[in-house]
């Protein structure tokens, strides 16, 4: 309980500060720290450390509420504004470092997956379930570290 109260701490804002990043980075197709799986020494850089920081605490103020997160970062003028690149901005900002326009990016095929399947209405929303087994062809599990006794933890 220790430990998620630190985490979730306003004087840690870290985990914040990560969660964030990833939802800007899933909205815009890069974080505001572009290693978002590194905040660490070696990651780089925040492109935009005021926003980042202000977003966090305002998530934070909020009671973690994704939903508005969501909400706050798709009603902003940088969410909204048009992907269209002209030549000035493409030579001022070719990467789109600094937001000038939005960013163009392709949905993984996972989320056009689960797009097609709400829209179908087929999309199952339980969770949980029977593991899958799928076929596995003979002598896989001996081509790796674990070797043929997968899961066994005493020899046979």
């Amino acid at each position: 309980m220790g430990l998620a109260q630190w985490v979730t701490d306003e004087n840690n804002p870290l985990t914040a500060r990560v969660f964030v990043n990833r939802i800007w980075g899933m909205l815009f197709g890069n974080g505001l720290v572009e290693t978002s799986e590194d905040f660490g020494v070696q990651g780089s850089l925040p492109s935009h450390p005021q926003l980042l920081d202000w977003i966090a605490k305002d998530f934070m103020e909020h009671d973690w509420d994704i939903k508005y997160l969501l909400k706050k970062i798709m009603l902003s003028a940088t969410y909204q504004q048009s992907s269209i690149a002209t030549e000035e901005s493409k030579k001022a900002d070719p990467d789109n470092k600094w937001l000038s326009r939005a960013p163009r990016f392709r949905m993984s095929g996972e989320i056009i997956r689960d797009y097609v399947l709400a829209t179908s209405g087929l999309l199952n929303k339980e969770i949980g379930g029977p593991s899958v087994k799928p076929y596995q062809p003979p002598g896989l599990w001996e081509e790796t570290n674990a070797g043929g006794n997968r899961g066994c933890l005493l020899p046979m």
